[in-house]
């Protein structure tokens, strides 16, 4: 985009919404929270506060990663630069500390799930956000996306004959092909509470096998071999968490070779849902057969039967749908995790009243009936502004305000929200954020504990910064939970005077509206006293192209035609701006709009 922004002016003073004294207040106390939780519990050389021995098999890194997830985001919406630093900082500790116990080998986790190395690496992706010219974070990024696409020879784990990840268990020593009880402590204590991954292991009756390790009758033993004769080699759909990180590299450097991997690899699930007769199948093996290890389309590993079933086939799918049409533009890979939901759909019944749908499936069918989840709807009408998507989300709203009042799930209640039918959304998920930081700032200080028994989810339970509602009201996008997922948004914002990431001081934003090919955004200088440059970007890496602005529902449109513009926004300031979009249009970056 070389060249000068359009420039919006806004000078009309008015009284600052209250939203808007809210967002400002809640910025401020998420930096300081974060800050609070930090001097807690992190050490001077960054590191955690915690065992000087940690002897856990293919277990992770990733709940301490996962507790500063918020951290590099806040600065990225407008929180301080001191946040991200630290961040930097800690991930370095944390990095060292796991390298010291033995889980992380060359700055990666050196084998484990994507379920888990998805939730680890959420926080490194928006570090490219802030700083898209670090030196280091970018070659580690592009050195983590070389293990996953064939580059990296220590680490084999992709085929790029068959295009798939060859195992389960994977990382920076390469795909994990046996299994053995040592790699399952100290994770098998948890999993009792799962029911059996495989029912027709003889001398394993039952979940209790996890911690069954008697000499005269070993049942942990005869568990992990089946696992690992069964599940262990061979790709499995929870893998496609791994395009975010190939993405991370993407939107670093802008070679395509991440774009093409990412195609390929989403296009290889593609094919095996269709040989399927369309079920998304849970297990294929090393020579791309469905079933070749377990016998069935079913029975792998973070698949329709163990641990929670079809849901996670589906948030996987979803993450990566995400991903490809973020580098592509295509729609179509909307299809994959829309079809499996369809799929458990049509399974579903009534039960007192209330929808349910199997998320299980082994030889007796299907089975374990759950409540339909709102979440893939909502993330799906998101991206591709699909009617059918939208008739989801509207019917799971009316059930909750017929059954309990009003609207209880976060993301439905949003989604009304920007469609004009919950106006107090705002404000109620504010306040409810400034609860959620007091009831985590008591545990932070009345903390008493002994780091030697903490487990590594430790820091998971007190983490202050909440990002969610500031995510979906400020740039009109979708939360980062723990699927590996990235940040996608309607718009980002920028300091035009400071040249940084984030809503410039005083300035508050609020998406109002999202409709297929324009949004709506309510803005407030609640400074009475000095001017603020805002820039404003189409898509979180510009890849949503502004056609036009309209403002205070002036029926004026000012031509843009650009991936930014720039509002220059006097004392006490407000103004309500509708952008015309044309969405993924633009190659996505991390760069900063005048950087393009």
């Amino acid at each position: 985009m070389h060249g000068e922004l359009q420039v919006i002016r806004g000078e009309e003073q008015s009284e600052p919404p209250v939203w808007a004294l809210y967002e400002r207040q809640l910025i401020d106390t998420l930096n300081r929270a974060g800050i609070e939780f930090y001097d807690t519990y992190v050490l001077e050389d960054g590191t955690l506060e915690w065992k000087e021995r940690y002897e856990g098999g293919m277990n992770s890194s990733d709940d301490l990663y996962e507790a500063f997830r918020g951290y590099s985001l806040l600065t990225a919406m407008g929180g301080s630069d001191e946040i991200d630093k630290r961040h930097r900082f800690v991930w370095e500790g944390i990095t060292r500390q796991f390298t010291r116990y033995g889980q992380i080998y060359r700055e990666f986790d050196s084998n484990w799930d994507w379920m888990h190395h998805g939730e680890g690496y959420i926080s490194l992706y928006p570090m490219g956000m802030v700083e898209p010219d670090d030196a280091l974070f970018r070659d580690r990024s592009v050195r983590f996306a070389a293990m996953y696409i064939g580059e990296d020879p220590e680490a084999q784990n992709w085929d790029p004959e068959v295009k798939i990840i060859r195992s389960v268990m994977n990382g920076s020593r390469g795909p994990k092909m046996e299994w053995v009880k040592r790699d399952w402590i100290p994770t098998n204590a948890n999993l009792t509470y799962y029911p059996l991954p495989f029912f027709d292991i003889p001398g394993v009756p039952g979940s209790t096998a996890w911690i069954n390790d008697h000499p005269d009758n070993d049942q942990f033993s005869k568990l992990v071999k089946a696992m690992s004769d069964r599940m262990a080699k061979g790709d499995v759909p929870i893998n496609l968490a791994a395009t975010a990180l190939i993405a991370n590299a993407y939107l670093y450097t802008g070679d395509s070779k991440y774009v093409e991997w990412v195609k390929d690899y989403v296009g290889t699930w593609e094919k095996l849902t269709k040989q399927n007769n369309g079920i998304t199948p849970d297990n294929v093996g090393l020579s791309g057969k469905i079933g070749e290890y377990t016998g069935h389309w079913w029975g792998g590993y973070y698949g329709w039967v163990w641990p929670r079933g079809g849901t996670d086939v589906v948030l996987a799918e979803l993450t990566s749908a995400k991903v490809a049409t973020l580098l592509t533009g295509d729609k179509r890979y909307s299809e994959l995790p829309r079809s499996q939901m369809a799929v458990m759909r049509k399974q579903g019944r009534l039960e007192n009243g209330k929808y349910v749908m199997p998320i299980r499936h082994d030889e007796r069918g299907w089975y374990h009936y759950s409540s339909e989840i709102a979440y893939p709807y909502v993330n799906l009408w998101y991206l591709y502004h699909d009617q059918d998507d939208w008739s989801h989300i509207e019917r799971l709203a009316e059930a909750e305000l017929k059954r309990d009042g009003r609207i209880g799930d976060s993301d439905l209640a949003w989604a009304y929200f920007v469609r004009g039918r919950n106006p107090g959304y705002p404000v109620e998920a504010f306040q409810a954020d400034f609860r959620f930081v007091a009831e985590k700032m008591d545990i932070i200080r009345n903390e008493n504990g002994d780091p030697e028994t903490w487990v590594d989810s430790k820091w998971i339970g007190p983490d202050p910064v909440r990002m969610d509602n500031l995510v979906r009201l400020t740039v009109g996008g979708m939360p980062i939970h723990k699927r590996g997922e990235m940040l996608h948004a309607q718009v980002r914002y920028f300091d035009g005077e400071k040249k940084r990431s984030g809503l410039p001081p005083d300035v508050a934003a609020l998406v109002s509206r999202i409709e297929e090919d324009w949004i709506q955004i309510e803005i407030s200088n609640v400074n009475q006293f000095e001017r603020r440059q805002l820039v404003i970007q189409g898509g979180t890496y510009g890849e949503h192209q502004i056609k036009s602005v309209s403002i205070d529902e002036s029926s004026v449109e000012k031509q843009v035609d650009a991936q930014a513009l720039s509002l220059d926004l006097g004392p006490g300031a407000g103004i309500s701006i509708r952008l015309a979009l044309d969405r993924y249009q633009n190659k996505p970056s991390y760069q900063f709009p005048w950087d393009l």
